[in-house]
């Protein structure tokens, strides 16, 4: 469910930040939503099922530098209260309804620390990892949000950052009212985020699977493979925000000199026109951004087989398939950026 709320708010993006009143129903939707869940359900029910926001941001937590695990699971194993779990008198219960002796992924928490207080054990602490050190996807639901951010990426990087205006006329269903070619777009995003995408992962699994002889299920692979799109996913959305937020460096010198819109202009930067900083460069950080993910996703495929303790010629194998595609996505991606 969430990734097909996530999917109806990417679709319809331009329309929600473009038109106030749109922009506004949404925001107050998302609050009332939550609100009138709670009445029902206990926890954070809509943050759990529901929430586009999480379906988005949930699985690149998993890159995450920090992570909330327990100091000892012998500790958790022996106790009954559950504090953490249920709350006490220190703290509230976990509004995730989560149980810190079974969290074993960044995705189960939202890291609110409630369970810091609440367990008279002392035995909550936050730990600093290296990054991106969550390899693979639990499950299939998992498998498709990552493969949905990383696909949205690509999608939104050739839209909104490409120098075809006829791509963006499929979107812009508020001035020129193309619903027919935003058919077109919706149908082209939902496809490849559903069914194209999952579907070559899937044969890339089932070629891993046959060509490394590996005593593997191809759902495993598949998993591993979802898995691996994430830290490239996560920096390619970084490149496509690069331009927007050196765009806003105009905004923060204007705010300076007239932070309240009243007409002042204390430091003479208040009326100063709007302007891209440093732009020459921009395409560099994109590509450094890009590289960044590669080597991360590369990095990530080889280490999320240690554990199966194949030999070198089967490790390959199962590594090319996944490898390749990722290499391909990127290298596409810095031609893209980089408008060579």
């Amino acid at each position: 469910i969430k990734l097909i709320i996530f999917l109806f708010l990417a679709t319809f993006s331009t329309t929600l930040v473009a038109v106030p009143r749109i922009s506004g129903i949404t925001v107050l939707t998302l609050l009332l939503i939550p609100t009138l869940m709670s009445v029902v359900w206990e926890l954070r029910a809509f943050c759990r099922y529901l929430c586009p926001v999480s379906a988005f941001s949930g699985p690149y937590s998993k890159m995450s530098f920090l992570a909330l695990r327990n100091k000892s699971q012998a500790v958790c194993d022996n106790c009954k209260p559950h504090y953490c779990e249920k709350g006490n008198a220190n703290g509230w219960a976990c509004p995730y309804g989560i149980n810190v002796g079974r969290i074993q992924d960044n995705l189960d928490c939202g890291l609110c620390l409630e369970c810091i207080r609440s367990c008279t054990y002392n035995n909550v602490s936050l730990y600093l990892r290296p990054f991106g050190t969550e390899h693979r996807t639990r499950n299939l639901s998992e498998a498709w949000l990552a493969i949905a951010g990383s696909t949205i990426a690509v999608i939104y990087s050739i839209l909104y950052l490409g120098p075809w205006p006829v791509v963006r006329d499929f979107v812009n269903i508020i001035d020129k009212h193309n619903w027919s070619l935003f058919g077109i777009y919706s149908l082209i995003m939902w496809a490849s985020v559903l069914i194209i995408v999952p579907g070559v992962i899937y044969l890339l699994s089932i070629i891993g699977v046959r060509t490394s002889k590996a005593d593997v299920s191809v759902r495993e692979v598949f998993l591993r493979y979802a898995g691996a799109l994430l830290p490239l996913g996560l920096f390619l959305w970084i490149a496509f925000v690069i331009p927007m937020l050196f765009v806003n460096v105009t905004f923060i010198k204007q705010s300076i000199s007239d932070p309240f819109g009243w007409g002042w202009d204390f430091f003479n930067t208040a009326n100063i026109p709007w302007h891209q900083f440093i732009p020459q460069f921009i395409p560099w950080l994109q590509a450094l951004s890009v590289l960044a993910g590669l080597y991360i996703s590369l990095r990530n495929i080889r280490k999320m087989w240690v554990n199966f303790q194949m030999n070198p010629l089967r490790t390959f194998g199962i590594c090319l398939p996944v490898s390749f595609f990722v290499t391909a996505i990127a290298v596409t991606m810095l031609f893209f950026f980089t408008n060579w």
